[in-house]
């Protein structure tokens, strides 16, 4: 009776500390989403500023350094971006007036259907959007709310970045102090999770890269407008999985069926999709990103919700690696190993290995 009410106290102390700690996430999202950039940024960027410091340049120098160079590699991505919208918006008026054209053909062909007048169709549509208008003005406040809030957090990720790799030293001394007669393990701990979470974003870069030409590549065979723009979105949006892959699919998808005259073109925008993502799935991903993140789907899936529900887009985005991260730790501390083996891709349950007894 006693084991189980401590069980039961146990089980209801852990259970305080998840709610706590996710209300505390919601709560304290605009410190602990660029704080979480920063620190994975900081895994990527190390290396520059190390093979700087060993050209005898001053830590801080050699820190602000890696640090410009990755703003300026986000300053041509926004440059990039600006670039294509700006082309994109020259042809809005032709866009309009060919999408006007096509809506009147699909209601001559509804009409055709059911037997309705046009004119009522019309009608009608247009009182589903009347009523929606209210829906979509909040999504619009809302989303340059987010992008407000998002730029104003960016502005604190490159200060983050230069402290927690300028005091880098400071933080391993402090593991060890607390770690005691475990001290090697918790820093071998943090030197694997520093190398996998380097290796991803790079992997990441490679494979948005990779992806981007792939697409716009076929776009361009297809002769879709502003294929480059969509080829790149893609690929960027590839980052959030199953959600980015569908939005980043639908877009060109959407410009055939407007732009061209033949619904060929449409199904050759999925069919470029689809290739590109098998490419991606099968040979691309595991070869450039490798294993580092090995999460199987379901709790990709399911961290990618959670994500979502506590910081929005940028909870989608950090949710994969944050989860990687998860299994990692809990590869490497005796009494998680099997959770370590829950949300991993292992197909069989290998005791000696998963229990290091090795």
């Amino acid at each position: 009776m006693q084991n189980t009410q401590s069980w039961e106290f146990s089980l209801a102390i852990k259970l305080f500390i998840l709610i706590a700690s996710i209300f505390l996430l919601v709560v304290g999202q605009a410190f602990f989403i660029p704080f979480t950039l920063a620190i994975f940024l900081s895994f990527l960027l190390y290396p520059i500023s190390n093979k700087l410091e060993k050209f005898k340049v001053p830590k801080a120098v050699a820190i602000i350094i890696s640090i410009l160079i990755a703003l300026i590699c986000l300053a041509a991505l926004v440059w990039f971006f600006i670039g294509q919208i700006s082309s994109f918006q020259d042809d809005l008026p032709l866009l309009k007036s060919e999408l006007n054209e096509k809506s009147k053909r699909m209601l001559n062909w509804i009409s055709g259907i059911t037997h309705i007048e046009p004119e009522r169709i019309q009608v009608w549509m247009h009182s589903k959007i009347r009523e929606s208008d209210a829906t979509g003005t909040q999504m619009v406040i809302g989303v340059f709310s987010f992008t407000g809030t998002f730029i104003a957090m960016l502005g604190l990720i490159p200060i983050y970045i230069f402290f927690l790799t300028y005091f880098r030293e400071k933080y391993v001394t402090f593991v060890r102090l607390i770690s005691k007669d475990k001290s090697e393990k918790a820093i071998q701990l943090i030197k694997k999770i520093s190398t996998v979470s380097k290796n991803y974003l790079k992997g990441v870069f490679i494979d948005i890269v990779i992806l981007s030409v792939l697409g716009s590549i076929g776009y361009l065979l297809l002769g879709i407008k502003h294929a480059i723009l969509f080829g790149v979105l893609a690929a960027i949006l590839n980052i959030v999985p199953y959600i980015g892959v569908l939005v980043g699919s639908l877009l060109p998808v959407v410009m055939a069926l407007i732009t061209k005259d033949e619904i060929g073109f449409a199904f050759g925008a999925i069919g470029v999709a689809a290739v590109v993502q098998f490419l991606d799935n099968n040979f691309i991903n595991p070869y450039i990103v490798g294993s580092s993140v090995s999460i199987n789907p379901l709790t990709a899936l399911v961290v990618l919700i959670i994500g979502a529900m506590i910081w929005g887009i940028p909870g989608m985005v950090l949710s994969i690696p944050l989860a990687g991260v998860a299994k990692l730790i809990c590869d490497n501390i005796e009494s998680l190993k099997p959770y370590g083996y829950l949300i991993g891709e292992e197909r069989t349950f290998k005791k000696k290995k998963i229990l290091g007894r090795q």
